[in-house]
Formats: C-alpha cells, sequence, structure tokens
C-alpha cells in the first residue's frame, strides 16, 4: 500500500510530516513525499514530483530533506493521499480542482470539499455548537466592523482575517484604542482609501472578523488532534509576554497539560461531524468551553504532544486513518 503526503516543500521535513511517514512505513506502507504545489496532468492523470520511502530503512527525521532522486508519481498509482498543506494562493484554484477530480479516483485523508469549504474561520457557525463559540461579525466592509466595535467600545475584541493560518494578522483591540480603526481599515484591505486614490468605486478586498474576546485564552489555550472523531494527542500553549497569541509559531510554549471529560466530548462530537464531510484530522484550538480555531489544513500537534507527554501518537493515527480507509474504501 501507498501513502502519497502533499507538502509545501520536500527539503524540510516538518514535525507531523516526519511521525506520520514513520508511523505508516511500521505497519508497511511505502510513502512519497510529494510536493503539492507541483500538481500537474499527463492525459488528465494527476502526477506531482516526489521521493519514494520503502516500508523498511531509516525512519524520517523533522527538520530534515525528504531523501532521494525527485522522480514523478502519479497520484491514482497510490491508494491514500494526504493534503498536508494548502497549496499557495496562485495556483490553489486549479490544483484544487485537479486534486478534486484525483480524488473521484482515490481516498483522501481529508476530502478536498472539507479543506476547501470547512478549512476557514467562516465555517466555525456550522462546525461549533453556538454555545461554544465566541460571537463575531464578519465582513470585507470597513465601515461596518468599525461601527460594531464603536458601539461596544468599552469591551475587548480580536480582529483577524477570516482565512489565515498560524496567528497571522490577529490583533487584540483593546477598548477605546486609538490604533483599531486602521487596523480594522488595514485587514478589510483598504479599500476605501483605494478608491479615493484610484478615483474608482470601492472594490471588495479582504474579509475580517470582529470577534468578542474570549477571558479563557489568559489561561492559555489547548491544542487537541481528532483523527476519525476519536481524541488521539493534546498540549497546552502559553503565550509569551510581548504577544497576546499562543501559537507556538509566533512564540507560544508548549506544555504538559490534561483534558477534563467535557473537552474531550466537545472535541470529539466536532470531529464526529467533520468524518461526515470526509474530514478524518484535525487539529482543534480550545479555550473550553470556547473553540477559537478548528484547523484542517496546518493540523500540527503530534510532535508538540510528544515532546510535552513523552508518548509518540502516531501509531494510534495510523491505526484509525488505515481503518477508515479499508472500511470506506478497500473494495
Amino acid at each position: 500500500m501507498r501513502l502519497l503526503l502533499l507538502m509545501s516543500r520536500l527539503d524540510y521535513l516538518d514535525d507531523s510530516e516526519a511521525l506520520i511517514c514513520n508511523a505508516f512505513r511500521r505497519v508497511g506502507w511505502e510513502v512519497v513525499f510529494g510536493e503539492v504545489n507541483a500538481i500537474a496532468a499527463e492525459d488528465y492523470r494527476c502526477f506531482t514530483r516526489g521521493v519514494l520511502l520503502s516500508a523498511s530503512g531509516e525512519p524520517s527525521e523533522p527538520g530534515s530533506a525528504a531523501p532521494g532522486n525527485r522522480e514523478v508519481y502519479f497520484l491514482d498509482e497510490c491508494q491514500l493521499i494526504w493534503v498536508m498543506n494548502p497549496p499557495q494562493d496562485y495556483a490553489a484554484r486549479d490544483i484544487w480542482q485537479m486534486l478534486w477530480l484525483a480524488s473521484r479516483r482515490t481516498a483522501f485523508v481529508n476530502s478536498i470539499e472539507g479543506m476547501t469549504f470547512l478549512n476557514t474561520k467562516h465555517a466555525l457557525g456550522y462546525i461549533v455548537p453556538k454555545e461554544n463559540r465566541a460571537f463575531s461579525y464578519t465582513s470585507s466592509d470597513f465601515s461596518f466592523l468599525w461601527d460594531h466595535y464603536r458601539h461596544a467600545s468599552d469591551k475587548l475584541w480580536v480582529a483577524k482575517p477570516a482565512n489565515a493560518a498560524c496567528g497571522q494578522n490577529v490583533f487584540l483591540l483593546t477598548p477605546g484604542g486609538r490604533n483599531v480603526r486602521v487596523i480594522l481599515q488595514c485587514i478589510t484591505g483598504n479599500a476605501d482609501m483605494k478608491s479615493l486614490i484610484f478615483n474608482d468605486k470601492p472594490e471588495i478586498t479582504d474579509y475580517a472578523i470582529l470577534q468578542k474576546f474570549i477571558p479563557e485564552v489568559e489561561q492559555g489555550e489547548k491544542r487537541v488532534v481528532v483523527t476519525c472523531g476519536e481524541v488521539v494527542a493534546w498540549y497546552g500553549r502559553e503565550g509569551n509576554q510581548d504577544d497576546h497569541r499562543s501559537n507556538i509559531v509566533q512564540g507560544g510554549t508548549p506544555k504538559s497539560i490534561d483534558l477534563h471529560s467535557g473537552e474531550v466530548k466537545l472535541a470529539e462530537a466536532i470531529g464526529r461531524k467533520l468524518v461526515k464531510h470526509g474530514v478524518n484530522f484535525i487539529g482543534i484550538d480550545m479555550a473550553y468551553p470556547y473553540i477559537v480555531e478548528v484547523n484542517i489544513g496546518y493540523a500540527n500537534g503530534l510532535y508538540n504532544s510528544m515532546v510535552t507527554s513523552g508518548i509518540d501518537r502516531s501509531d494510534r493515527v495510523a491505526e484509525l486513518i488505515i481503518a477508515e480507509f479499508e472500511k470506506n474504501f478497500s473494495s
């Protein structure tokens, strides 16, 4: 059996890519590291450049390059495909279209529909129960968001893009903050100013979310990894004194934590709902009872869970995904 991991780059394996590769190889699968941004087609058969690792041999190491010569691998020659990272924006539409067509023949760990329509902050209203999500406004209109902030400017708010990852452009808006107006203009694309400069009608540019601040995040967020509806790994995240964000890539620190039954129940309910949409591996950012974000692309967490707990849970991930594959696609 062959698993294709589609990733952004082959010269650097991130933590999750290495762990997942090793787990599948331990149960006898071949693994291909392939470039998601190199998807192409020959007579409408999709392929990519990549490196094949046999089931035997040395395990992959986080931070290393994928070993071996780059060759062409057709997607329909693989039994299972896992899109680890979304394609770059410049080619995203074409790549998603080709991957969706490839998914008509080959099983994907996370469906293309799920990755394109549910891997967004817009989807929280559908994925997460109302009582477990922060109230928010979404718009590309600066004036709309600015008016709502001003009407409750004695409160803390968070402003962020609707489609971004890794804590990019997430702003904490303080009560009466003098920078709030320019922040909201900036993250909605400065459409009014562009209209003034170019003497043209306002254009729709960037969608942004204005969200009520969740005090629970001050106690630290938890990343919960859910596979096929089952919680498999978790760790805590603490921000530093220089930043309100706790994302690891933004300087946050992973720490060992426990999950209580309510957190497990909530995470698994979200996981089971996404399984119905063909999404089998997610990372949930939680400040119970609130869900901060649900990550389908960039759903890392296995490595930091291993570091903080001392337990490598990637074998359980592989076991669950293979069982789901055999149940639904083995025939």
